[in-house]
């Protein structure tokens, strides 16, 4: 059903400051469970104190991060439907708002492999969208690592999920991935009016040391006139702050008064479509489909190139990007 444009509503994206959930080879469950419940109760401050009806939070904001094997990192996995979700779901419902977390996966039908999740909770339906990580280098499952088996059980449209909800069309990325244009757009191009962007940054990150990493998010939203929110967990000094752009790419994010953990916005739908209207503003109007260079998918990542089991190091993802990048400067000679 598509829904009609709600009026302008709050946006909120909280810095959460999760416990590792590795620990001593095994995983923490009750660091699990700390991290849920300080979730909630971010949550239900953005609603109560804010009146937010959309909270976004940060990557690994259920588990922190730790440099751990990708055995370690199903262990810690949840299953979508769970009980670990469900929490988060009674928080939707009882809050009125959607919720966005970051979760590692585990499926049936990819055994021993994880997925880096963004999970989109709503007050009706529960789970609404799911999107799996798919750019970026990391031992984890891609799903481009898994495409045939992957298309088999999701469906193709779960490349670049989009739901249509009351407070409008919502897509997420997950960290770097905003890196690559293509992702953006894709969602762009599925509709997407609010894209949300779980992020882990730290400034100890090698992408971090490059000029454009922080331009990518303004950029995005500006190229594909959407509202972006990337939610950063609470870190390090000197870490980025969570950012909310507008669909012009300007800055709208405000600091929550005496709550520096939560970062406001005012999404207005409305108005974003009226901008889309707007004589000579519509980049996505204007995209010349039949003179557009599309990608050889022989010069680029492969797909299938784990269909069974995760690489066995980060030196095998390196090694494939370099034959990628091989293939595609041969076609210069």
């Amino acid at each position: 059903m598509r829904h009609a444009p709600p009026p302008p509503y709050v946006l909120a994206t909280c810095a959460s400051a999760p416990q590792c959930v590795f620990a001593n080879g095994a995983v923490d469950r009750a660091a699990i469970d700390h991290n849920i419940a300080q979730t909630i109760a971010l949550a239900e401050r953005a609603v109560g104190d804010h009146g937010a009806r959309l909270v976004v939070f940060p990557q690994f904001g259920l588990t922190g991060y730790a440099m751990v094997s990708p055995e370690a990192w199903h262990d810690a996995a949840f299953a979508l439907p769970g009980p670990e979700i469900e929490r988060i779901a009674e928080a939707s419902r009882r809050t009125g708002a959607w919720i966005a977390v970051q979760v590692p996966e585990r499926h049936d039908a990819f055994p021993g492999r994880h997925f880096l999740s963004c999970v989109i909770v709503g007050p009706d339906d529960g789970i609404a969208l799911v999107h799996r990580k798919g750019y970026s280098l990391s031992l984890r499952t891609s799903p481009i690592d898994v495409y045939e088996r992957f298309v088999e059980v999701f469906g193709k449209e779960a490349f670049h999920p989009v739901i249509d909800t009351p407070i409008g069309r919502l897509g997420a990325v997950i960290g770097a991935e905003l890196h690559w244009p293509e992702v953006c757009r894709s969602l762009a191009l599925n509709g997407t009016q609010v894209v949300l962007n779980p992020i882990a940054a730290a400034p100890h990150l090698d992408y971090l040391q490059r000029a454009g990493a922080l331009q990518v998010r303004p950029v995005r939203a500006f190229e594909n006139m959407v509202y972006l929110a990337a939610a950063n967990i609470a870190g390090p000094e000197g870490a980025p702050r969570s950012t909310i752009f507008d669909y012009k790419g300007a800055s709208i994010a405000n600091p929550a008064p005496d709550a520096p953990d939560i970062t406001l916005a005012t999404i207005d739908i409305p108005a974003l479509e009226a901008w889309r209207r707007e004589p000579s503003a519509n980049f996505l109007a204007q995209i010349q489909a039949d003179t557009t260079v599309q990608p050889d998918p022989s010069h680029h990542w492969p797909r299938n190139a784990w269909p069974a089991h995760a690489p066995s190091g980060f030196e095998d993802l390196i090694a494939t990007e370099a034959a990628a990048w091989d293939k595609f400067n041969a076609q210069w000679g």
